[in-house]
C-alpha cells in the first residue's frame, strides 16, 4: 500500500479517491473500464478503485434486517483473485492516461478486527489505496444496516439508539474508534463519515442531528485523523440523493477539517459509470478541496 506521504502528496484537484466497479454487487453491473474511460473524460488524473471488500465470516453470525443489505454488503472473497487481475490489467491498460491506484473499501466492524488486520496483511503488497468505512451499528438485535433504505434504518438503528442523534453520536463513536484502531497496511482514509445523515430530508426540518457530543466527537476524529497523517473521504455522492442532499462529511465539518489542515479527497463513490464525477464541481467550487489548500 502506499504510504501516508505519498497518498499526501497527491493532488485533490483530479483525484477521484472512492469508486466501486461490475463486482459490487448492490452497483450497476457495468464494465469497470467504462467507468475508467468516464473518469478520463471528466479529466481524472488519479482514480482509486475502492471496491467493498469481502465481509468477514463472523459478520454473517452478527447481521441481522435487511436481508438486501446483507447479500449485496460486499463482493465474495472467491472473486478476488479475478478483482485483483482485472483491476490490475485496466491499471496496465489505461497507464498513460490516468494513474488508477487499485484497492478496497473495508468495512469497520467491532468483534472483527483481528479478521480484518489480518487480511490487510495478507494483501497489502497488492492494494495501493484504501477506504475505511462504518455501514452498520450494533443492536439488540445485531448489526444493523446505517444505508440500506429508509424503512430499514428506522426499524433497526433508529428505534434501538431511539433518535436522529442517538444513532449520530453513536456512528461518530465507531468511526472515532476506527481512527485510532492500529494495524499494519491500514486504510489512510475513513469514508462518508456523515453516512448517518443518509435520510435526513425523510424527517421533520426541526429534527435535531447534533449536540455537544457530536461536536466533541467530530473534533476528536478530526484531531486524531490530523495526528496520524491521515485524510478524509469528501463523498459528494449525497448531493443527488433526494433523501440527504449533501455531502459527507457535511460543509461546516469541511470547514473544520480544513482549519486543522486534514486533507480530503473528493470521492464519487459512483456505482454506475455516468455518475463518475457526481458532486465534483460542487466539490471544488465550493473549495470542498481543503479550500484552496490542495
Amino acid at each position: 500500500m502506499l504510504s501516508h506521504r505519498e497518498l499526501q502528496d497527491i493532488c485533490c484537484k483530479n483525484w477521484n479517491g472512492h469508486t466501486h466497479t461490475e463486482f459490487c454487487p448492490h452497483g450497476s453491473g457495468e464494465d469497470t473500464e467504462d467507468f475508467i474511460r468516464n473518469a478520463i473524460k471528466a479529466g481524472f488524473k488519479t482514480y482509486s478503485i475502492t471496491e467493498h471488500f469481502p465481509m468477514p465470516p463472523q459478520f454473517y453470525n452478527m447481521v441481522s434486517g435487511s436481508q438486501h443489505a446483507i447479500d449485496t454488503a460486499a463482493m465474495e472473497y472467491a472473486e478476488l483473485p479475478n478483482y485483483f487481475q482485472k483491476m490490475h490489467y485496466l491499471k496496465k491498460k489505461y497507464a498513460d492516461q490516468i494513474n488508477i491506484l487499485v484497492g478496497f473499501e473495508f468495512d469497520y466492524i467491532d468483534g472483527c478486527q483481528e479478521w480484518t488486520k489480518s487480511k490487510l496483511e495478507e494483501f497489502g503488497e497488492e492494494i495501493d489505496d484504501a477506504i475505511l468505512s462504518v455501514h452498520f451499528l450494533p443492536t439488540d438485535g445485531g448489526l444493523r444496516a446505517v444505508d440500506d433504505n429508509f424503512e430499514d434504518f428506522c426499524d433497526g438503528v433508529l428505534k434501538y439508539y431511539q433518535t436522529p442523534l442517538g444513532v449520530a453520536n453513536k456512528y461518530l463513536k465507531t468511526v472515532l474508534e476506527a481512527v485510532k484502531w492500529s494495524c499494519e497496511d491500514k486504510p489512510a482514509r475513513y469514508g462518508h463519515i456523515t453516512l448517518y445523515r443518509k435520510w435526513r430530508k425523510e424527517f421533520n426540518s426541526s429534527t435535531v442531528w447534533h449536540d455537544k457530543e457530536t461536536d466533541s466527537l467530530v473534533d476528536k476524529i478530526l484531531k486524531h485523523v490530523k495526528k496520524r497523517n491521515e485524510m478524509l473521504d469528501c463523498n459528494m455522492s449525497g448531493l443527488a440523493k433526494f433523501s440527504q442532499c449533501e455531502s459527507s462529511p457535511y460543509v461546516s465539518i469541511i470547514e473544520k477539517a480544513a482549519d486543522k489542515g486534514v486533507k480530503l479527497v473528493y470521492g464519487s463513490d459512483a456505482h454506475e459509470s455516468n455518475n463518475i464525477d457526481q458532486g465534483f464541481n460542487e466539490y471544488l467550487v465550493q473549495k470542498l478541496c481543503q479550500c484552496g489548500r490542495v
